[in-house]
């Protein structure tokens, strides 16, 4: 991801990660045959939508961004209190992940394994999660403060797996204040838990059928990798 889209969609990433937070997925410390398939799952250069292109992060850029979101979580104020997530993001080694540019459009896409269900990935954006207010007091993006709502949420069956799929529009204050949105699909697949993003760096609405066509074939890849 390049510096200019990192720092135009970076803080409603944060937002959403501290909301989000890992939804129980697990983790350990050596790459055993678990987490293979979930490296190995992952969509690479010719599975995203025609234009994307894969960007390529080391382990370095990787690990820079996560220590990011862990540490714009700690002491991060989220309204209600009941929807700040307490996990940790998934260690970068254990999770599989793409993220795919065309101009200022962003396809992000991961794989770990969880064992979460679609009624609990429901709840973290329904009822009083539906519309948060994130605090960042720390990190990259410290002194942010992000107003998350929770849109169009529905549970549609993909490729055989139903999930959760949903339209955040998140408000940043400030200086800079900015509006986005973002496209969010989230899939539990055979003890997987398969997340695609979509958000462009201008400001301006996903493409719904990019989006949807990652999404299916994000699931369809971790259903058939062994």
């Amino acid at each position: 991801m390049s510096q200019k889209t990192f720092r135009a969609v970076g803080p409603v990433l944060i937002g959403t990660a501290i909301i989000a937070g890992g939804l129980g997925c697990a983790t350990s410390e050596a790459v055993d045959p678990g987490v293979q398939r979930a490296l190995d799952a992952v969509l690479g250069d010719g599975e995203f939508p025609a234009g994307y292109s894969v960007v390529k992060l080391g382990k370095e850029d990787k690990s820079v961004i996560t220590e990011q979101f862990d540490d714009s979580r700690k002491g991060a104020r989220v309204t209600p209190a009941s929807c700040k997530s307490d996990a940790k993001a998934p260690d970068d080694a254990d999770t599989g992940s793409a993220v795919a540019v065309h101009g200022d459009s962003t396809l992000s896409q991961s794989v770990a394994e969880s064992t979460v269900d679609v009624a609990a990935l429901q709840a973290a954006v329904t009822g009083e999660c539906a519309k948060v207010t994130v605090e960042i007091t720390a990190g990259a993006a410290d002194g942010t403060t992000v107003a998350i709502e929770q849109t169009d949420v529905t549970t549609p069956t993909i490729e055989g797996h139903r999930g959760v799929v949903l339209t955040q529009v998140s408000t940043t204050t400030g200086d800079r204040g900015e509006r986005r949105e973002m496209m969010i699909g989230r899939v539990p697949v055979d003890g997987y838990l398969v997340t695609v993003q979509a958000v462009n760096a201008n400001g301006s609405a996903p493409d719904r059928g990019a989006f949807d066509a990652t999404l299916a074939r994000a699931v369809q890849k971790v259903a058939a990798t062994s």
